[in-house]
């Protein structure tokens, strides 16, 4: 885990004396976080939407004296990937504590009633964290089969030897708690090559549908145009229809080069696996929510390519 509170410049309030004349003559340059904890303006200013996110729940670990960081905010912290952009920090105790009254609970956060035992706790730069296990089997509990997949996916991607297995061992055994279903089926679902949060919920948007006529599902599927030409796609469906997931990052410029380079290449890619036989779909996150008539985009694409074109015998 990153060290989050030295990353951000995270500043305890309760840590300066009276002597610290520099900081208090310059506190109106910093951002309160927490009613204990602020942030440098300028660091916090340049952060992406994520990253601010993270630096609450690095300053609300930095804050709470009996509790541990859990669910979504435990994974931000551990860098894994989240679904939700939901700010709330999650919070649990061990050995039977539990939270005051509702009404005492700070703005964002959020005390959960589990039971949480204390060798599901690491403590890293001064942050008491959920385990990596116990996070993910929170987060599908307590969110729902998708959020826990796109978690669980990312920890597969990061981590050698999260298997199926392993997850299962780590996640499932034990006494029963509320969501397990939720979980063993997360894992199911789960596969260690999954790019990317879009990539991972449209996965599942297609595994779960009732489209017919889908026979495979390949994720990265190889794509061989020559002898010394290969591509990938996001999904490789029938080895006939290629699905390519964009997210916001891929076109602005700086993630994979220049935007008019960028899409010349993915032109020219794009139309060399046309040039297979292939259908070719590319979509993006807007593709993934329902439109007026309740439909998902990305599988009326799908369904309109399964039911007007035959699969051809490619090769």
């Amino acid at each position: 885990m990153e060290n989050w509170p030295q990353t951000f410049g995270l500043i305890e309030l309760r840590k300066k004396t009276q002597a610290d004349h520099d900081f208090w003559h310059n506190k109106e340059a910093c951002r309160l976080l927490t009613p204990e904890v602020v942030i440098p303006d300028e660091i916090y200013d340049s952060l992406e939407e994520w990253k601010r996110r993270v630096a609450m729940a690095a300053a609300v670990g930095l804050t709470v004296d009996t509790a541990i960081i859990a669910g979504r905010a435990a994974a931000r912290l551990w860098d894994i990937n989240v679904l939700s952009d939901d700010p709330t920090v999650e919070l649990l105790h061990t050995d039977g504590k539990q939270a005051g009254a509702r009404s005492t609970w700070p703005p964002g956060v959020h005390h959960r009633r589990n039971h949480l035992s204390s060798d599901d706790v690491v403590t890293i730069h001064g942050l008491r964290v959920t385990s990596i296990p116990r996070t993910l089997r929170d987060i599908a509990a307590w969110h729902g089969v998708l959020d826990g997949l796109v978690s669980i996916d990312n920890t597969r991607k990061k981590w050698e030897g999260t298997t199926q297995e392993y997850l299962s061992g780590k996640l499932l055994s034990g006494a029963q708690f509320a969501g397990k279903a939720r979980v063993r089926e997360a894992i199911a679902l789960s596969i260690s090559n999954s790019a990317s949060p879009l990539e991972s919920k449209a996965r599942y948007l297609i595994l779960k549908s009732d489209l017919t006529g889908i026979e495979t599902l390949e994720p990265q599927g190889e794509i061989i145009v020559s002898p010394v030409e290969e591509y990938y796609v996001d999904f490789l469906i029938n080895d006939w229809i290629a699905v390519e997931m964009d997210g916001y990052f891929k076109l602005d410029g700086t993630s994979f080069g220049k935007t008019d380079e960028m899409l010349r290449k993915e032109r020219a890619r794009e139309v060399a696996i046309q040039n297979t036989g292939r259908r070719f779909i590319r979509a993006g996150w807007e593709h993934l929510r329902p439109g007026w008539d309740g439909r998902i985009p990305l599988l009326t694409l799908i369904d309109d390519a399964l039911r007007t074109h035959p699969v051809p015998v490619l090769g």
